[in-house]
């Protein structure tokens, strides 16, 4: 998403050879019929459309980032509590081109800039550690006031229990986020749930076109062996006493998703008491989670207790709230 100065020299260099080719072809038509000349200004048409993305990252980077974003980030996101100032920078500029660039609808709820700032960072954290990435299928992200049922309904007649979901069929390209359990995902970074870097995991591996939980450019060394860990844990018993979410063994993409929540919320747990797992996602994601948050000395003291109040504002205990009777993911097309 960010913009460097290659991929800039690339942008301007592929939209020349096209700016180019257009005005030869004109030429060459333009020869036999001068009347075609007329549509030469098509050279910077063709010119512009190829470098609009570009440089319109390009000016969004060099906008200030808002004050309501930073202080979003410093209370709410410890991932980016662990960074350097260089990596907060970067972190703080694919937050403005994801805000830029994909709209965030609240269906019958506000959506105020926090929850914009929680939503970026949600999609921001999985891919921090690619060079490059884009998440190209992804054309609009619409926050419910609470958990929906499988029409998408929250009312009173609904049995709303889904958290989060990536639309398939007419609402592919869209993903639905509870408002209340995206906060209290960020709430306790511990607890390795967190619904907005869950539903991201679903567009990672989605990427290369299967949702089938084999992500894009996972390395070669690491398909083999994941793909048989994920076949056994799938295969085992779960007596709801794991330390992996009970949720992950619907299927082999909710296990990566899960997995790659507890990857970002609690690596070091993960690590200790699973650590060929916890290679693997480190080869995956390419980011130490562990050693990153070990280091950081600005994590937020308070936590989010089980027998707290559940931040999202229900009154409920937070065991009995956003922490329970969770469905999250990719619907199955039928």
């Amino acid at each position: 998403m960010l913009v460097t100065p290659a991929s800039n020299r690339s942008n301007h260099y592929t939209a020349s050879i096209f700016a180019v080719m257009t005005g030869l072809l004109l030429a060459g038509l333009g020869y036999f019929n001068h009347y075609i000349l007329v549509a030469f200004p098509l050279v910077a048409a063709v010119y512009w459309y190829i470098r609009r993305r570009t440089k319109r990252r390009m000016t969004v980077i060099k906008a200030p980032f808002p004050e309501e974003w930073e202080h979003g980030l410093q209370t709410h996101v410890d991932f980016f509590l662990a960074l350097d100032e260089t990596q907060r920078q970067r972190f703080r500029n694919l937050i403005k081109v994801f805000l830029d660039e994909v709209p965030i609808t609240g269906v019958r709820t506000d959506v105020d800039e926090l929850c914009r700032v929680l939503v970026a960072a949600s999609a921001v954290i999985p891919i921090f550690g690619f060079d490059d990435w884009e998440y190209s299928r992804l054309g609009e992200i619409l926050i419910y006031p609470g958990a929906f049922d499988d029409d998408y309904r929250t009312d009173d007649e609904a049995d709303p229990n889904t958290l989060g979901m990536v639309g398939v069929n007419h609402l592919s390209g869209v993903m639905i986020l509870s408002k209340p359990s995206l906060i209290a995902g960020f709430a306790n970074s511990k607890d390795k749930r967190n619904v907005g870097i869950h539903e991201f995991a679903h567009l990672v591996d989605k990427a290369d076109g299967a949702v089938d939980g084999l992500p894009a450019g996972i390395p070669r060394d690491v398909v083999h062996p994941w793909i048989e860990w994920v076949g056994g844990e799938l295969k085992r018993p779960v007596n709801g006493n794991d330390h992996i979410d009970d949720y992950a063994f619907t299927n082999e993409a909710e296990y990566f998703a899960v997995l790659t929540e507890y990857f970002f919320e609690a690596p070091e747990v993960l690590a200790r008491r699973d650590p060929e797992t916890y290679k693997m996602m480190e080869a995956m994601y390419r980011q130490n989670t562990r050693a990153l948050l070990s280091r950081s000395l600005l994590r937020r003291p308070k936590r989010v207790g089980r027998n707290a109040p559940c931040p999202c504002g229900s009154g409920k205990k937070y065991k009995r709230c956003c922490r329970s009777g969770r469905k999250i993911g990719l619907p199955v097309a039928t």
